[in-house]
């Protein structure tokens, strides 16, 4: 099987659609000798925020000489984004490699009628890979939830973090914080160590102290009666956390607080007995970077990818866009999915926008552009549609000028079409 051919199959598992639970990853780790049980986990759970968490992390201890393998989702531009080892993406000829070592025991799920869908298939892919490099440890982003999302078959892990905890995906975790904090929480367990993001909702920060206590587990949430000498810009950010400075590359005011749930996590590691210099710390924080959240793709005009796709990751980039970006003239590309809040996205991104491109992420959630033309009529005067994302993006880079801002968002399934097409020439 070829690299094309493996991905033709790991997309066909897409006809099994989204189920959560956990009895299939258990029956076909089962069956590949449960790889999974000799690996160090962190485990990294949230609303908002899990990506740039996820990275910092793996930087950190990449630089201090680890092998580390990184799990995200989705990917931006490269499936192979998923699965990395120090930064570098699984070679096409491993992951198809992988595919046909493990084929075996999906034919026998199949069998059973119990198959894996693809991002259960994604995950397994990757533990399996994990496990032949030997990577020392495994940081492990949460596809959804938690509690039944399927990177949580790991026994308990060597950390696990609780990223920002928001309202996303409320059909299926939950209408109230408390509800969805409760499903993020499914990936704290007996033995580990808990890390939460330091601004947690009230609810969120109740229901992961209430997780620790009745598991007798201390969490850290930080300090921030200890951060001092804060200043961020379009080039990232710096600080001073309890005596220590710090600079990071990521853009935008929430990593700031991203990096200090990576500085608990590095402190509860430490706990554990791993040894992680503050040399590596400094360094690993400064040199992380994560694709599609604030990411310049090229200068003049300078041109954005940002994977904002509910009310809380799109205040994050308004904010940004009135701190850093204005009073120069905004260009934007936005295309939402139907199921998310989009109306209150849009007329926020709108309305900080001189000119509004509509445009339609290849999903069938996707909202029509007639439905946001509704809501962004009322907040931008000049508006154009243009459906497909790679047209949309190209286009609105065409009517830029040098000095203009170009920002494409609203779904992580359009800014990779958008990022190509920004790289353009």
């Amino acid at each position: 099987m070829n690299y094309e051919q493996t991905l033709d199959f790991i997309h066909s598992r897409t006809r099994y659609g989204s189920r959560l639970g956990l009895f299939r990853m258990e029956r076909v780790l089962e069956l590949m000798g449960n790889p999974h049980k000799e690996l160090k986990f962190i485990h990294i759970a949230g609303t908002n925020g899990k990506g740039s968490t996820t990275a910092m992390t793996a930087e950190i201890l990449k630089t201090q000489g680890y092998k580390v393998g990184m799990y995200i989702s989705p990917y931006v531009v490269d499936f192979r984004e998923r699965m990395q080892i120090n930064n570098q993406l699984i070679p096409k000829e491993r992951l198809a490699e992988t595919l046909t070592k493990i084929m075996p025991y999906l034919e026998i799920l199949d069998q059973e009628e119990t198959p894996i869908t693809e991002f259960e298939l994604d995950t397994v892919l990757a533990i399996q890979y994990f496990y032949d490099e030997k990577c020392d440890f495994v940081v492990f982003e949460v596809g959804l939830g938690g509690r039944f999302d399927a990177t949580n078959i790991i026994d308990a892990p060597v950390v696990a973090s609780i990223g920002k905890i928001a309202y996303d995906h409320v059909d299926i975790l939950g209408d109230t914080i408390k509800k969805i904090a409760f499903e993020k929480c499914g990936i704290i367990k007996k033995g580990c160590r808990v890390v939460s993001y330091p601004l947690q909702e009230n609810d969120a920060k109740w229901m992961i102290e209430d997780t620790c206590k009745m598991l007798h587990i201390k969490g850290n949430f930080g300090d921030l009666t200890q951060l001092e000498n804060v200043s961020w810009n379009d080039n990232g950010a710096k600080y001073t956390y309890k005596g220590e400075d710090y600079e990071i590359g990521l853009v935008g005011e929430h990593q700031i607080y991203n990096s200090i749930t990576v500085l608990s996590i590095i402190e509860e590691m430490r706990a554990a007995g791993v040894e992680i210099s503050q040399e590596s710390v400094v360094k690993g924080l400064k040199n992380a970077r994560f694709g599609g959240r604030l990411e310049e793709v090229c200068k003049n005009p300078s041109c954005i990818i940002d994977g904002a796709h509910n009310p809380d990751g799109v205040e994050v980039l308004c904010k940004t866009i009135d701190k850093v970006y204005k009073p120069k003239k905004i260009i934007t590309v936005m295309g939402m999915l139907g199921d998310k809040d989009f109306k209150n996205c849009v007329k926020e991104v709108a309305g900080r926008s001189d000119v509004y491109v509509i445009t339609v992420p290849d999903n069938p959630r996707a909202a029509t552009p007639e439905a946001i033309y509704e809501i962004a009529k009322d907040h931008c005067k000049e508006i154009y549609i243009k459906e497909v994302p790679y047209e949309a993006a190209k286009f609105a880079k065409s009517i830029a000028g040098k000095d203009d801002i170009v920002i494409a968002c609203g779904s992580l399934y359009m800014i990779g079409e958008a990022k190509k097409a920004f790289e353009e020439n």
